[in-house]
């Protein structure tokens, strides 16, 4: 998973090439996803019923499942909301266009005006959404380091849990196969 994690290039990125900052941030946000899924999968292939354990392989579970959740929250709260800003901006709806037609009843032959919108979406403050992909692209290389940094522990937590399944002896119990 390391390897997609997107680099950032050696002059940054332009905060004024939109295109360039929303590629960069949908794919660090899809490499995050799946990081997550990845995490979620961990904890079934590691369920075994309380008295399958012993206690040390308890609490070495215990160890390895706090781990990773300290290593998402961090993510969650370090990453995610810039990328959010970028990829998700505020919009509201509004009246882009009216036209008004004058008609005139068939039956009672009064005229009458008909009123047609259309409706398109607006940033909600340009100048917000200008202000976070400056911040995402500032912060790129170490929100990349963030990332990284995590998916290398989560690899080492899990290596470590499993040499403690060994030498507790509950190794053909830790669920990892």
């Amino acid at each position: 998973l390391s390897h997609r994690i997107p680099d950032v290039p050696p002059e940054g990125i332009d905060p004024r090439d939109k295109e360039k900052v929303l590629t960069w941030a949908t794919s660090m946000q899809a490499s995050i996803e799946e990081f997550n899924l990845l995490l979620t999968c961990v904890s079934a292939a590691t369920y075994k019923w309380g008295t399958d354990r012993t206690g040390a392989a308890d609490q070495n579970l215990s160890l390895l499942s706090n781990e990773l959740g300290n290593a998402q929250e961090q993510i969650n709260a370090s990453v995610t909301p810039r990328l959010t800003n970028v990829l998700a901006p505020v919009v509201e709806l509004v009246t882009s266009e009216t036209s008004i037609k004058k008609l005139k009843d068939e039956k009672t032959g009064e005229e009458y005006e008909k009123r047609i919108n259309s409706f398109s979406r607006e940033e909600n403050d340009p100048g917000f959404i200008h202000l976070c992909h400056v911040i995402l692209c500032r912060n790129a290389v170490m929100l990349r380091h963030v990332v990284l940094t995590n998916l290398f522990k989560v690899q080492k937590c899990i290596e470590d849990y499993l040499k403690a399944t060994k030498k507790d002896g509950s190794g053909n119990r830790s669920g990892f196969y």
